[in-house]
């Protein structure tokens, strides 16, 4: 397959242009013609691989997981808006064609313009797209609701990210606090402290055994602080690497849920973020099973998505939802009568749009109460570790003095 540059006019005049793999010039013209354009000019694009085969992830152009709620939202206006498909996507490469956006449009209408549907033009984007959105659009595409569907997974799309970026920001100000405490207390031990210990050398005195212990901790950390650094950064890379293999990532996220805590803060977000997305499935015409797959996908905690297999086993049973659910003992109360509810009277996305929302201001007032307590609480601790490195040396100064009198 080669990839062609053409020109083409639409049935209202207008200049179209574009590129799209063909095996040759004929097949572009056929192609052209299919779509009601009338060919003007198609040529192959000398040295440069077809753009639908490079990977988005990397290089100048990296698709982050804005971009992908950029261009969800931005294709569903243009589509709600009344402009077919083929136009959307030119409208989003041409106005941001020096972006990684407009880069992405691009190869989607090249792969739509080549006789594939949206869905699978964005499955052949790779795992920029995650599952959720190709299948929410093959589901809008089936039922004739593409607008609809993209602007709700859109709105999914944006509270997520919302979420995210509350975390994010919340956890921000306590990790400032901690690196710069933390560099504080390097600098006194392995700086400031070595500069007294002459002193109390020149003075003969026997060192309080705090002072003592102090600057032995300041003389380790000029010599092998350098050490404790590399083996801090090689522990945390082993623990990265370590996490990623399932077993591990199992049992670590299994005792996240149990510390006392960050459990319910986990739990929260868990329930939001799980009915969030059932909400947007079940309401987009995807059946129950696959709509709890797909939810179970987007849960950030693997325990809980492997709890969830057994939920998506019990309702293919016929035992429902909330039942199997409750059995997992990771869910909070209100949101499984919620869904029950739900059951009961045939409209789980409503019911689980309630759930989202109330989990959601939830989690938002959580965080600002847990943050709230942890910046006091990390000031006193880190003030009391100062406080004591300079205590120790105000101790070993007046025992100092004391043997002069």
């Amino acid at each position: 397959m080669t990839l062609f540059a053409f020109k083409a006019s639409d049935p209202a005049g207008n200049l179209v242009e574009g590129q799209i793999e063909a095996a040759d010039e004929a097949a572009v013209i056929r192609h052209l013609q299919q779509l009601g354009q009338f060919p003007l000019e198609a040529a192959p694009v000398r040295g440069s691989a077809s753009r639908t085969h490079r990977n988005p992830s990397f290089g100048r152009g990296r698709i982050r997981p804005k971009d992908i709620t950029t261009f969800t939202r931005q294709l569903a206006i243009l589509l709600t808006a009344g402009q077919p498909l083929e136009r959307a996507l030119m409208t989003m490469a041409g106005g941001e064609e020096t972006g990684a956006i407009g880069r992405l449009a691009q190869r989607i209408l090249d792969a739509v313009r080549s006789g594939s549907s949206l869905s699978a033009a964005v499955e052949a984007q790779g795992p920029v797209f995650p599952r959720i959105c190709i299948n929410m659009i093959r589901a809008g595409e089936s039922s004739g609701m593409l607008a609809v569907v993209l602007d709700r997974l859109a709105d999914l799309r944006e509270r997520s990210d919302k979420i995210r970026e509350t975390v994010t920001s919340a956890m921000l100000y306590p990790t400032l606090l901690v690196v710069v405490a933390l560099g504080s207390i390097y600098l006194l031990l392995a700086y400031v402290v070595p500069q007294f210990e002459t002193v109390f050398h020149d003075a003969g005195a026997a060192l309080p055994t705090p002072t003592a212990i102090v600057i032995g901790l300041g003389r380790f950390l000029q010599v092998y602080g350098w050490m404790v650094l590399l083996a801090a950064l090689v522990g945390v890379l082993i623990l990265r690497r370590t996490l990623a293999l399932p077993r591990p990532r199992l049992a670590w996220d299994g005792m996240l849920l149990r510390l006392p805590l960050v459990a319910p803060l986990l739990r929260i977000l868990v329930t939001a973020r799980f009915c969030r997305t059932l909400s947007t499935l079940v309401g987009n015409g995807v059946d129950l099973p696959n709509a709890l797959l797909l939810s179970r996908d987007v849960v950030p905690n693997m325990a809980v998505s492997a709890a969830l297999d057994t939920v998506v086993t019990g309702v293919r049973q016929g035992r429902g939802l909330s039942v199997p659910l409750a059995e997992t003992r990771l869910f909070p109360p209100f949101a499984v009568q919620m869904l029950k509810v739900g059951e009961e009277t045939g409209r789980i996305d409503l019911t689980a749009g309630h759930v989202a929302d109330a989990y959601e201001q939830q989690l938002e007032t959580a965080i600002k109460r847990l943050v709230g307590l942890l910046e006091p609480t990390l000031i006193i601790v880190l003030g009391l570790a100062v406080g004591g490195i300079v205590m120790s040396i105000l101790m070993a100064i007046l025992s100092i003095n004391d043997l002069a009198v």
